[in-house]
């Protein structure tokens, strides 16, 4: 694993790294290793590649939030990266390990199913659409709870239709992009008011949201998701576009090099993440409902009583 750390003020010294199979006890993290402040940079070599750990970094003046692994390797489920870790504007940390998000499940590999077995989720939420699940089912263990809150647009079958379209060019895809988002918060406001009732009850936990590709619906509930706790917009804004690093096109893209080029931009801006995407849902929020607080309060029905539990249960002490 790589760390990589910045100290401000600048200052010369030591950095401590200290580690841990567990986050849930500062107390039980042990000294690693020792390396000069100026470094800014180590490579620590994970005790065994199927146990997570994880990290916290210490100066003589200073130390960081608990640091783990965002990103996490499955063989054949993309898009598979943990909620956790971010930092409120509070300054309080989002914990590790208790949500989850991803892309489709139903071919995950039994090297995958164990992952997720060690990552103790509890609570699967798909939210694909009915005609998709009943296709392409989960694959994991049976005493993991499935839950299904389908949410059509952007579906595979949604996009396959517009992949269909060899007319599409690339202006049309953003604009039928961004009009499915403004849909979703639309029209799906019940599922999604679902989706928060099931994170405040502590006993879902953990809990892996999941999709197709893991970029749209996802990235909408995600991004509810931070912004309840109080995590800064602009941080949130990066996690949905994280989904540009763990999506890989290029398999796609060759399946249509043979189309005008027009087309492949097109299809590229499906497949994709973009910031036009989630800005124009933001904008449009804020200009039907004022804020993004009275959408989540009056809309999904996120009650002050249900943000407070949903900051117990998600954000370290």
């Amino acid at each position: 694993m790589l760390l990589k750390w910045e100290v401000s003020p600048d200052q010369e010294g030591d950095i401590n790294i200290y580690s841990s199979h567990s986050d849930t006890d500062i107390g039980n993290f042990t000294p690693i290793r020792t390396s000069n402040i100026t470094d800014q940079v180590t490579i620590i070599s994970p005790s065994s590649p199927d146990i997570r750990e994880f990290y916290i970094l210490k100066t003589t003046s200073a130390y960081s939030g608990i640091i783990s692994n965002r990103i996490i390797e499955m063989s054949n489920i993309k898009n598979f990266r943990d909620l956790g870790g971010y930092f409120t504007h509070t300054d309080q940390q989002m914990k590790w390990g208790r949500v989850f998000r991803s892309g489709d499940l139903s071919s995950a590999t039994l090297y995958d199913q164990e992952r997720l077995r060690r990552l103790n989720i509890k609570t699967i939420i798909d939210f694909r659409s009915d005609k998709t699940v009943k296709i392409y089912p989960i694959l994991v263990h049976p005493t993991i709870r499935k839950i299904s809150l389908p949410i059509t647009p952007m579906d595979d079958e949604t996009i396959n239709e517009m992949m269909d379209n060899e007319k599409l060019t690339r202006s049309d895809a953003i604009r039928d992009v961004q009009n499915s988002y403004i849909g979703i918060i639309e029209n799906y406001k019940t599922e999604f008011a679902e989706m928060f009732n099931i994170l405040t009850d502590e006993n879902n936990y953990p809990v892996l949201l999941t999709g197709s590709l893991g970029k749209d619906r996802i990235g909408l509930a995600a991004f509810f998701i931070l912004y309840a706790l109080g995590i800064p917009q602009n941080v949130a804004i990066d996690d949905y576009l994280l989904s540009r690093q763990t999506i890989d096109i290029s398999a796609i893209a060759e399946n249509v090099k043979d189309k005008p080029e027009y087309f492949q931009e097109a299809v590229t801006a499906l497949m994709s993440v973009n910031v036009a995407y989630i800005n124009y849902s933001i904008d449009y929020i804020n200009q039907k409902y004022g804020t993004i607080d009275n959408y989540l309060e009056k809309e999904l029905k996120l009650t002050s009583g249900k943000r407070i539990l949903l900051r117990k249960h998600l954000l370290y002490n």
